[in-house]
């Protein structure tokens, strides 16, 4: 069986699972196993456990005053550093189209009842989740895919567009929906941050993935 293949049964089954009402730890579990199975998983060594309540330290200087920072400044993302600063001291971090998915890990950070959110957890909400409608699969794919030029209807390399910010408020109320209580949040994006990397990795563009995802000519789930 192709990846694509394996990849479009493991969808249609947790689309199902999720339709059905049996998302539950043991069901994440199960699903998680099988998409490490299919080549992909969530990367602890690149991504190991944050430590909520360890009470981030936002000092900040003009200039880099330790390694992570002259890291940080080295890679020229200096000025998305500060920003990031500014938002994770606002009482209410500000959201701009441009900085949604760090503004996001901001307020993550602050309260991890927030959801970690980026390109990759929007696109596997989209796969997965039931209940889309034309309007939200309009938003998802504007703010995922090229919409002209020689890449149309390709992945874009990061979340962009006029959709960002509403596209990052239908992944937090979906989520809510979805995990129902019965999965905590964090356990969730071990499954989907993995499962956003496999559709955009095995799925070269919008005509591809619909098919994988089962979804229809509006961006919403055939049924």
């Amino acid at each position: 069986m192709s990846r694509e293949a394996e990849l479009r049964r493991f969808v249609a089954v947790l689309k199902a699972g999720i339709q059905d009402g049996k998302l539950n730890d043991e069901f994440l579990t199960h699903a998680i196993s099988e998409l490490s199975e299919i080549g992909y998983r969530y990367d602890a060594d690149l991504f190991p456990q944050i430590k909520h309540g360890a009470g981030f330290s936002s000092d900040f200087a003009q200039a880099p005053s330790n390694l992570a920072e002259a890291l940080l400044w080295k890679m020229g993302k200096w000025r998305v550093y500060k920003d990031f600063v500014a938002n994770y001291r606002a009482g209410s971090p500000r959201f701009q189209k441009t900085d949604v998915v760090f503004a996001a890990f901001a307020k993550h950070l602050k309260d991890e009842s927030n959801p970690i959110y980026d390109q990759h957890a929007l696109r596997a909400m989209w796969a997965i989740n039931p209940n889309v409608t034309p309007e939200d699969a309009s938003r998802c794919r504007a703010v995922l895919f090229k919409s002209k030029g020689k890449g149309k209807d390709r992945w874009k390399a990061n979340l962009s567009g006029a959709d960002t910010i509403s596209c990052y408020d239908w992944y937090v109320s979906e989520l809510e929906v979805i995990s129902s209580g019965r999965v905590s949040k964090s356990s969730l994006d071990k499954l989907l941050m993995p499962l956003g990397q496999a559709l955009k990795t095995i799925c070269e563009n919008y005509q591809q993935f619909s098919f994988v995802c089962g979804i229809n000519a509006e961006g919403s789930f055939r049924g």
